[in-house]
C-alpha cells in the first residue's frame, strides 16, 4: 500500500495552493531580513568622539562644525585641542585623543597642571550630517560603553529563547500557528523600539524582536519543507535564507535614508505589515502535521481546498483510501515507534541514534553563529565607510546562498557543509596575519568569510530537519538554534575582546571553531534525492546510507 505521503502528495498536487504558500514565507523572510541587526550595528553605533569643552566646542556654529575628529598626528589638527584634551593609545596602537578624560586644567608645559578628569559636560559626537544614534542620545560610551555590545547579546537570548519556544509551539499546535505568532510580534517589537524612552527599552524590545524572528523563520522553513516536493525542497529552503539576505543588503540603505535612529526601526516596523497582511489571509497549516497528529477534520478541509486551487478533482473514495493508512495515533505505530505523540526535546537524547545527529549538528550551529554573527557585528571595527563595509560583507551572503543552492545539488548537504565551513575557518585564521599588510585584505577576507559562513548557514537551516522524524522537526531545530545562541551570546564580547586587547582574538577563535565543526558534520548521513522522515523507524534507516555515493545509488523512489 502507498505510503501516506504518497496519497497527501497526489491528493493535494502542487500548483497554485502550494505555491501561494511558499511566496508568502520568501516575501516574508525577504521583508524581515533588515531586521536583524538593526539594533546592534546602527541604532547603537557610536561615532567618533571626546569630551565636551566649552572652551573648544561651544563657540562653533552649527552651520560650521566639523564632522570629523582628526588624528593628533594628522598635519591639520589644531594645536589648540591638545591643551584640553589628553592623547592615549587605541587597541590598533594608533595615537587618538582621549574619548573619556580630559585636562583639568589647560596645559600649560607645566607637569603638576598635566591632571586629567572624566568628561563633566558630556561629549562632542563628530557624526555625519543628520545623524543621530542611540549611543548619541543616551551617551553610551566611556563608563557605560559596555551597554553597547549587551543589546547584540540580549539579541542571541532573544534567538535562544525563541528558538527553544518556536520548535515546541511548532510542533505542538502547527506551523502555521507559529510562523503567524512571530509575524505578530516580529512587527509589535521594531515599531516599539522606536518609541522607547530609554536604553533598556531597545535591549527588551531587541530581545522579543529576534524571539519573534526565529520563530517566524524555523516554523516558515519546517513549512517550506513539508508543502514542497522532495526535489525543490532544499532550493527552496535555501531561497528562503538567500532573500533574507538579499533583504538584510537594505539595512545600510534604510541607515543611510532615515538617519536618525528612531526613525530608522519605525520604517522596518511599518515594512513588516506588508508581509503580515497577506500572510495572514494566505498561509494553511502543514498536511504533514495534520496527518501526523491525527486532526482528520481540518486536514480534510484543506485538502478540499488545495485540490479546488490545484485543480484537482478530488472525490470522497480518495479520502476513505488516506483513513485507511496507518497514522500517528493507531495502535501499531505507537507500538513500533514509541508514542509518537509524545515525542518532545528528552527523545532527542534519550535515542541514541538521535542524540548523534542532534550533537553533531548543535556543534555545527554553534560554530556557525559565532563566525556568522562575528563577522556581520564586527563590520563596525572594519576601517572605511560603515555603510559600504556593512553592504559589502552582508552582500556577500546572496552569492554565498546561490553557491551553497548549488553545490547542494552536486554533492548534497553534508560535504558541502564540511568544505564551506573548513574554507570559512581557513579565511578567518588567516585574517590577522592581513591586518598589519592591508586594510583592503582584512576586508576581503571578511567578505569571503562571509560568503561561505552564510553558504552553511542556509545549508543547515535546509538539512537539519532532513534527519528528524515530522514531529520532531521543528523541535530539531529549536535545540540545535538554542546551543548556537549560547556562543552567540558570548560573541559581542569576544568582539569587544578584539577592539580592547588584540584584534586577531575574533578571528582565530572563530576560525577553530568553524574547521572543528566541520570534520564532525562528515558523520552525519546523507539526505541527497532522499524523502522526509515521517517517523523514527524512517529517520533510523537513513544511518545505513552514510556516504554520498550510497546515497545518490539507493535513491528511495518515495515522493511527496
Amino acid at each position: 500500500m502507498a505510503a501516506p505521503n504518497d496519497i497527501l502528495g497526489r491528493l493535494a498536487g502542487f500548483g497554485l495552493f502550494q505555491k501561494r504558500i511558499i511566496a508568502v514565507i520568501l516575501f516574508a523572510s525577504f521583508l524581515a531580513g533588515p531586521t536583524s541587526f538593526v539594533s546592534s550595528v546602527f541604532a547603537v553605533y557610536t561615532p567618533p568622539h571626546r569630551c565636551y569643552v566649552q572652551e573648544l566646542d561651544g563657540q562653533e556654529t552649527s552651520s560650521r562644525k566639523t564632522t570629523k575628529l582628526l588624528s593628533p598626528t594628522d598635519s591639520n589638527v589644531s594645536d589648540i585641542i591638545s591643551r584640553y584634551i589628553p592623547t592615549e593609545n587605541g587597541a590598533d596602537d594608533e595615537l587618538r585623543w582621549s574619548q573619556c578624560y580630559m585636562y583639568n586644567n589647560t596645559y600649560t608645559g607645566n607637569s603638576t597642571a598635566n591632571n586629567t578628569i572624566k568628561c563633566n559636560n558630556g561629549w562632542r559626537y563628530f557624526k555625519e550630517p543628520g545623524e543621530f544614534t542611540a549611543s548619541m542620545e543616551f551617551d553610551l560610551v566611556c563608563d557605560n560603553a559596555w551597554v553597547v555590545p549587551l543589546v547584540a547579546s540580549f539579541m542571541m537570548i532573544g534567538l535562544m529563547l525563541g528558538s527553544i519556544t518556536g520548535g515546541y509551539v511548532s510542533d505542538r499546535f502547527g506551523r502555521k500557528t507559529a510562523s503567524l505568532t512571530g509575524m505578530v510580534a516580529l512587527t509589535v517589537s521594531t515599531l516599539l523600539i522606536s518609541f522607547t524612552p530609554v536604553w533598556i527599552g531597545i535591549h527588551l524590545m531587541t530581545l522579543v524582536q529576534e524571539f519573534a524572528n526565529i520563530i517566524r523563520m524555523a516554523s516558515g522553513i519546517v513549512l517550506l519543507n513539508e508543502v514542497c516536493p522532495n526535489k525543490y525542497r532544499h532550493r527552496i529552503s535555501v531561497s528562503n535564507i538567500l532573500l533574507s539576505s538579499v533583504g538584510s543588503a537594505f539595512l545600510p540603505l534604510f541607515a543611510f535614508c532615515f538617519r536618525n535612529w528612531r526613525y530608522m526601526t519605525g520604517a522596518l516596523g511599518i515594512v513588516q505589515l506588508f508581509a503580515l497582511l497577506p500572510a495572514i489571509f494566505v498561509l494553511e497549516e502543514s498536511l504533514k502535521w495534520l496527518s501526523q497528529n491525527g486532526k482528520q477534520k481540518q486536514l480534510k478541509k484543506i485538502l478540499y481546498k488545495a485540490a479546488e486551487l490545484n485543480k484537482i478533482d478530488l472525490k470522497e473514495t480518495d479520502m476513505t483510501e488516506l483513513k485507511k493508512e496507518p497514522s500517528q495515533n493507531s495502535e501499531e505505530a505507537g507500538e513500533k515507534d514509541t508514542n509518537k505523540e509524545k515525542l518532545s526535546y528528552l527523545h532527542l537524547i534519550k535515542i541514541p541514534f538521535l542524540r548523534k545527529r542532534i550533537i553533531i549538528f548543535s556543534l555545527a550551529w554553534l560554530s556557525l553563529s559565532s563566525s556568522f554573527y562575528g563577522l556581520s557585528l564586527n563590520a563596525n571595527n572594519l576601517k572605511g565607510n560603515r555603510y559600504l563595509v556593512f553592504l559589502c560583507v552582508s552582500g556577500a551572503e546572496t552569492p554565498g546562498h546561490i553557491l551553497s543552492m548549488l553545490t547542494i545539488q552536486k554533492i548534497g548537504c553534508r560535504l558541502t557543509f564540511v568544505i564551506f565551513n573548513t574554507i570559512t575557518g581557513v579565511v578567518l585564521l588567516i585574517t590577522p596575519i592581513l591586518q598589519s599588510v592591508n586594510n583592503v585584505a582584512v576586508i576581503a577576507c571578511n567578505v569571503v568569510g562571509k560568503l561561505f559562513s552564510s553558504g552553511c548557514f542556509s545549508l543547515l537551516y535546509a538539512f537539519t530537519g532532513d534527519l528528524f522524524p515530522t514531529l520532531l522537526r521543528s523541535q530539531s531545530y529549536g535545540a540545535c538554534s538554542f546551543v548556537a545562541r549560547i556562543s552567540g551570546g558570548l560573541v559581542p564580547f569576544v568582539i569587544y575582546l578584539g577592539t580592547t586587547v588584540h584584534e586577531s582574538i575574533p578571528y582565530l577563535v572563530l576560525g577553530i571553531f568553524a574547521i572543528t565543526s566541520a570534520f564532525a558534520m562528515y558523520f552525519l548521513p546523507e539526505t541527497k534525492s532522499q524523502p522526509l522522515p515521517d517517523s523514527l523507524e524512517d529517520a533510523r534507516l537513513q544511518s545505513r546510507y552514510n556516504s554520498h555515493f550510497a546515497v545518490c545509488k539507493q535513491t528511495n523512489t518515495r515522493t511527496l
